[in-house]
């Protein structure tokens, strides 16, 4: 295996504008339905790529039916992206933050629903498809589970981030993944250890958007937020002046005003601090887990190199 044969960000984006012009009777939802899959594109479909590069674990084949698949999994994802920005309100570029919340509520619906039809659409047999259905349905319900304890903000102690972790994102990379490997009719074995390196792949790649979202120098400051990550925890849990000051800020004591007047001395102290170097040590460890138990797998020396180099990526 040479190369995986992956379908295009674009040839998936067509599939997915084609499902929604077909099944929304409406122009003017068509219309923002369009805009919201364009400005996803751009961002990247990195889970369908999770999905075709599991359905392709032991031959290189294009398959025609991973059209639907990639579509299926890129409205999955949209759709609960779009939720968890309505959500935390915190990121007011994207372009479902810009319009009504009643309209940007229901387009994530109809995603929703197009994600579960568009893979029963799919050219595979229907003992494949409903299995591949069972891992969705099980799969967003831990995703909803974990944003929920996410949502109430009440994590104190490291073991209860990285358990929220595992399910808000190590199910959505879970889903992605078992998706592809179980249209490919992969024995259960080797799903178990899929789904164990997916989850460990989800805390990997949530423990990097949160070390990115602390170090990032504007507004959207995961810090000035108030978002609620494990890197914020633990510094506020430090014995310095600045960590009194992120005390007092998510107590309401002191406002944005404030940490914007200390910014220098704030960043200046969190790249120093030991708690910035034990989160990315912390990442490595996971995304080393997840290549450990990836090869595992009863697969090619060329897949799993591919698998490899996605991993060292996140």
């Amino acid at each position: 295996m040479e190369q995986i044969p992956y379908y295009s960000s674009q040839e998936i984006t067509e599939v997915m504008l084609q499902m929604v012009n077909t099944h929304l009777d409406d122009e003017d939802l068509r219309e923002n339905a369009a805009l919201f899959i364009m400005y996803k594109m751009k961002e990247g479909f990195l889970f369908s790529e999770l999905t075709q590069l599991h359905y392709h674990l032991e031959e290189s084949e294009k398959s025609h039916g991973m059209f639907h698949v990639s579509a299926a999994v890129e409205f999955l994802i949209l759709a609960l992206d779009m939720l968890d920005d309505l959500q935390d309100q915190d990121d007011m570029d994207k372009p479902w933050s810009t319009f009504p919340f009643s309209t940007s509520m229901n387009l994530s619906t109809g995603f929703f629903t197009l994600s579960m039809l568009v893979l029963k659409q799919a050219p595979y047999g229907d003992d494949l498809k409903s299995a591949a259905l069972h891992h969705l349905y099980h799969q967003v319900l831990r995703a909803v589970k974990g944003q929920h304890q996410d949502l109430k903000h009440v994590y104190d102690t490291e073991d209860d981030f990285l358990r929220m972790i595992k399910y808000k994102s190590g199910s959505l990379m879970t889903c992605s993944t078992l998706i592809g490997a179980t249209l490919r009719e992969t024995t259960k074995d080797q799903l178990a250890i899929i789904q164990e390196y997916s989850e460990s792949l989800g805390v990997t790649a949530q423990l990097a958007n949160d070390i990115h979202g602390l170090l990032r120098m504007d507004t959207k400051n995961d810090l000035l937020q108030k978002q609620w990550t494990l890197p914020i925890m633990l510094l506020s849990k430090e014995n310095d002046e600045q960590a009194q000051w992120i005390q007092d800020y998510y107590a309401g004591n002191i406002d944005q005003a404030f940490m914007m007047e200390k910014e220098e001395s704030l960043f200046q102290w969190i790249h120093q601090s030991p708690v910035l170097l034990y989160v990315r040590v912390l990442k490595r460890v996971y995304q080393r887990s997840a290549i450990y138990k990836m090869n595992e797998l009863h697969v090619s020396q060329e897949w799993k190199d591919c698998m490899r180099e996605y991993i060292e990526q996140v």
